[in-house]
């Protein structure tokens, strides 16, 4: 992507690479991060493997993109989900827990599970706007 050419630089649970996203941003561009809370998912880590959301994940954040953006402003966000056992597995299978447990094992385990399942979908969404000149 050419520099400053974007207005907009969407990241959703996924690595930061700050430099970068300064970088394409427009010098009024912001970039909206999405990040996970603790109670995200939560019920879905024992039976399923998810970890826990890292308690320091705020502050790598912080640290990531510090040096190149401020932060706005950051909106909380919770809602309850009614998940049936296929969507329970999709979702599982995109999350960091399809790395540490054997598909068959996570098939298995998502099966035994009574649907509907209630999951909590909890994150923040922070709006962050690129810094003049990078501390």
């Amino acid at each position: 992507m050419r520099t400053g050419c974007a207005d907009l630089v969407l990241n959703v649970f996924a690595p930061r690479n700050g430099p970068e996203f300064h970088r394409v941003l427009g010098r009024d561009g912001a970039l909206l991060v999405v990040t996970p809370t603790a109670r995200h998912l939560r019920e879905l880590r024992a039976s399923t493997g998810l970890p826990a959301v890292d308690p320091l994940k705020e502050e790598r954040l912080r640290r990531t993109l510090g040096a190149h953006f401020r932060r706005e402003r950051a909106e909380p966000l919770e809602y309850a989900m009614s998940l049936t056992a296929g969507e329970v597995a999709t979702l599982v299978a995109m999350s960091p827990a399809a790395r540490h447990v054997d598909a068959a094992e996570l098939r298995g385990r998502v099966a035994e599970m009574a649907a509907p399942v209630r999951v909590t979908a909890s994150f923040v969404a922070s709006v962050y706007r690129p810094r003049r000149e990078p501390r």
